[in-house]
């Protein structure tokens, strides 16, 4: 007698298929743009069409699906992501898991290869699954520009809050009056800020400049001259870029310097950490979901790193107090 496939491993396949069914039909009931929305609505269809073969088997082995729940957390949590951050990042997080599911299908289908009654109808639907991922890419393609701007953003405020959270833990150890502290911040915040603006429109500049060229050179070789918006708008990108960055780093700075304002010095610096290191777990989660990598490691591991920089800084400022005797009132 054949062994019975993992039915653990069914439950769950079911339940996440009736999950992404339900969710991309509430997500194509919010959408405007009338392709993705048929999309979704073609895609919830396959989901359950896939819910419907697990529903089949699990039934067959007498397991009754009716107890079966959708992660309806889930659903509700990518809901609230779509609306404050929009249709590309709830589908990014939807599709970083599916990838898992399709690792789980092909381990799945490897284990029980020859079982016809599962494999050929497995093989079709991680084929779907994968399908799904062109889908999403080519509505991606569409927010690209969006996308990275977005993802600037993020990097100019995770420097200003680790640069300047490392300066005021330094400051934190030779200073003790915490207004001062905080004045300290915002002198390294303002330079920050102004050095961070300067490469990015140096860099952005030297991108547009080769951009141009390249249109330049193409609109010699076709004769026509159809790419003067394209070169206008290549040509506003530095300062573009510049003022994003620079104003990023700011929010940045701002997170661990006010409750320097407010509050006594350790108290302060503690409550600074802890802003931090909420704000790199939020700002490296949308990071990861926009580059599709693992984001419980990128989130824990740039936190850390935030934590580690300010440990630094405020050891070596207490070297300074402990053998050079350095303390400001």
């Amino acid at each position: 007698m054949a062994e019975t496939p993992n039915l653990d491993d069914q439950v769950g396949f079911y339940r996440n298929e009736i999950t992404d069914m339900i969710f991309y039909d509430k997500l194509s009931k919010r959408v405007n743009d009338d392709d993705f929305k048929s999309s979704l609505i073609r895609l919830s269809e396959t989901e359950k069409s896939h819910a419907n073969f697990w529903k089949q088997r699990l039934e067959k082995s007498g397991v009754r699906v009716d107890g079966i729940r959708p992660k309806l957390g889930r659903i509700r949590g990518l809901l609230v992501v779509r609306r404050f951050m929009g249709n590309y990042l709830s589908i990014k997080l939807l599709e970083h898991s599916e990838i898992d599911s399709i690792i789980q299908y092909n381990k799945f289908l490897e284990d029980n290869r020859s079982d016809a009654e599962i494999s050929n109808p497995l093989q079709k639907i991680i084929l779907d699954e994968i399908e799904h991922e062109e889908v999403f890419s080519k509505k991606a393609g569409d927010e690209d520009i969006l996308i990275q701007k977005n993802r600037d953003l993020i990097y100019g405020m995770s420097d200003g809050l680790v640069e300047v959270l490392a300066s005021l833990a330094g400051l934190s150890a030779i200073i003790s009056n915490h207004f001062y502290i905080a004045l300290g911040g915002t002198v390294v915040g303002i330079g920050g800020a102004i050095s961070m603006a300067l490469g990015a429109y140096l860099s952005q500049k030297s991108e547009s400049e080769y951009k141009i060229n390249e249109l330049t050179k193409k609109s010699i070789l076709e004769r026509k001259i159809r790419y003067g918006k394209k070169m206008d708008q290549y040509k506003g990108e530095s300062k573009k870029s510049a003022l994003n960055v620079g104003l990023s780093y700011v929010m940045g700075a701002v997170i661990p310097i006010l409750p320097f304002i407010f509050l006594p010095r350790i108290d302060a610096l503690v409550t600074a950490v802890i802003l931090v290191a909420a704000s790199q777990w939020i700002t490296n989660m949308i990071v990861a979901l926009t580059m599709g990598l693992r984001i419980l490691r990128t989130s824990v591991q740039a936190m850390f790193l935030s934590l580690i920089a300010a440990a630094a800084t405020f050891t070596v400022g207490y070297l300074f107090h402990i053998f050079f005797h350095i303390t400001l009132i």
